[in-house]
């Protein structure tokens, strides 16, 4: 190949490059690339090919999932073309999961989608080997006997398992894994300015600055932060070293750097005023982030401990060293703020070295870390070092609980549910109405209300929902729970295009969090009621 021709790939490359980040643009601000990136290389797969189901696959298809499976064994019907988007004329006889798979697939090219024709009602007899391959397993109108079993094993193999249904005007969202870090939470700030501490290269800038001498121009471009060390430092003098701490001494601090005002311009002065309450706390490490700190799974690292407990080990160890003294790791990240750019660059320069110098003892403590671990050093690469650091102050780590510990609830919890049962604006009618409407559906092989005597099927139904009442410790059902459980009796199982459509919108966003682990997805359960309009989310 000549330089011409090198040249040519080149530029087509480039080309590829920018058209797939047009075509993601939107998504890669709320991400990045190191997100899209994890959304690429998952693969979904969706356990019964019903309406909902399809719409959470298709918000996933949408924004570029790898590769997603549909599973279903189910041949389509013309009552199907009622609820389910995902089919037409030509869908009548075909098998389900082809029909979605490839109606599916036409969304986006860059998703590649498959099909199982698989019995839903013995889904745990396949091998285990089987989920390996799948990165998130979405379970939609499961029967709870066979969803069990299968919650089990993906359980073990640390799998997410989300399950979901949605009948008439109700629907409901459960994710289930065992345990789920968060680096990337996307806190509304990463500032961490250590103004009550600050370390001798931030002194020396802000005493750089002489107030008096400053003429106007100079003096309105001092950056703020130089403004509440400078007047920190006579508080301090005149105060035996103590900053202010209460109400009224931060009013006292305020005053004091109003006297320092000019009759010109005065905005940086009134940002450090602003800031005043900020500077004037301790800086500490929040004491859920000391808690993760602190967790057995950093202090007991083993061989096979992920990168996020080898990494967190490592922040723990920074924080109790000389080096942390007590402190996170900098973020290194400044306001903006009123200041000449001489200034306000040098400033910057200050807390990225700062945070620089952080990074590096905390790179030299997981490349120590891993070693001992009998890793290569190279396990845990620089970019996600830096990000750790970054975010430390926004760590989130969230311990599921398994299908076994909803369906087997704890006393305190069981109470719980009937006081909710009780309030008439409460959904938690919705989740026992849920629950009571699969037993039947796995009982007499069909939902409630799909024959004509419903008023039997409301007989059988509600003796089902007292059962799993008095499971909990309750004796009757509420009225709210008699009248959700009518509601689904008039629904007769049949799914609606608008609820369906909102449980797929809100399902597939809370399985982006967790494939990407980015922001925080809900702990555990979601409810919704289109009737009343409104949503919940419950830690069941």
């Amino acid at each position: 190949m000549d330089s011409v021709d090198a040249e040519i790939q080149l530029a087509a490359q480039r080309h590829i490059v920018s058209a797939k980040d047009k075509k993601y643009d939107r998504q890669l601000r709320l991400w990045a690339a190191n997100g899209q990136a994890a959304l690429e290389d998952a693969h979904v797969l969706l356990l019964g090919a019903s309406a909902a189901g399809s719409e959470i696959l298709k918000n996933l298809v949408l924004p570029g999932t790898g590769s997603f499976t549909v599973a279903d064994d189910r041949i389509v019907t013309e009552d199907e073309l009622d609820v389910n988007f995902f089919l037409d004329e030509g869908s009548i006889g075909q098998p389900l999961a082809a029909q979605v798979s490839k109606l599916l697939q036409e969304l986006n090219s860059d998703s590649k989608g498959h099909f199982e024709s698989l019995d839903l009602h013995k889904l745990d007899s396949l091998e285990a080997s089987f989920w390996e391959r799948f990165s998130v397993v979405v379970a939609h109108q499961i029967r709870p006997s066979v969803l069990i079993r299968i919650s089990k094993l993906l359980w073990e193999k640390n799998i997410p398992l989300v399950v979901s249904n949605s009948i008439g005007f109700y629907g409901y969202f459960r994710i289930i894994m065992p345990e789920h870090s968060v680096v990337e939470s996307h806190p509304e700030s990463t500032v961490d300015l250590r103004l009550d501490c600050p370390w001798p290269e931030l002194e020396q800038f802000a005493c750089g600055f002489n107030l008096e001498n400053l003429d106007e121009m100079e003096h309105a471009h001092v950056p703020y932060l130089a403004l509440l060390l400078l007047y920190m430092k006579r508080w301090r003098d005149a105060h035996d070293g103590n900053p202010p701490t209460s109400y009224s001494e931060r009013n006292q601090f305020k005053d004091l750097i109003r006297s320092g005002m000019r009759s010109s311009d005065t905005e940086n002065f009134e940002e450090a005023i602003n800031a005043v309450w900020r500077a004037t706390q301790i800086t500490t490490v929040p004491s859920e982030i000391s808690n993760i700190l602190k967790d057995p799974r950093a202090q007991n690292l083993t061989e096979d401990s992920s990168k996020f407990w080898i990494l967190t080990r490592a922040i723990a160890d920074f924080v109790i060293s000389s080096a942390g003294n007590g402190q996170l790791p900098l973020s290194g990240t400044v306001p903006d703020m009123k200041a000449d750019t001489i200034s306000y660059i040098k400033l910057q320069t200050i807390y990225r070295q700062k945070a620089l110098q952080d990074r590096n003892w905390v790179a030299q403590r997981v490349g120590e870390l891993l070693a001992s671990l009998g890793h290569s050093v190279g396990d845990i690469s620089t970019e996600e070092i830096d990000l750790f650091c970054k975010f430390a102050r926004n760590l989130v780590v969230i311990d599921g609980r398994s299908l076994e510990e909803e369906l087997s609830p704890s006393t305190a919890k069981s109470k719980l549910i009937l006081s909710e049962l009780e309030d008439e604006n409460s959904l938690m009618g919705v989740y026992v109405g849920f629950k009571a409407v699969e037993k039947f559906e796995e009982q007499y092989d069909r939902y409630p209300g799909s024959l004509d005597d419903i008023g039997e099927d409301e007989t059988m139904l509600a003796e089902i929902a007292l059962a799993i009442v008095q499971s909990l410790g309750g004796s009757t059902l509420s009225s709210r729970l008699e009248k959700v459980l009518k509601e689904f009796v008039r629904s007769g199982g049949a799914e609606l295009h608008n609820i369906s459509s909102l449980i797929g919108g809100v399902g597939a966003q809370e399985i982006v969090k967790v494939i990407t682990r980015q922001y925080v997805p809900i702990k555990n359960t979601v409810l919704f009621d289109g009737i009343q309009s409104s949503s919940s989310v419950w830690e069941l």
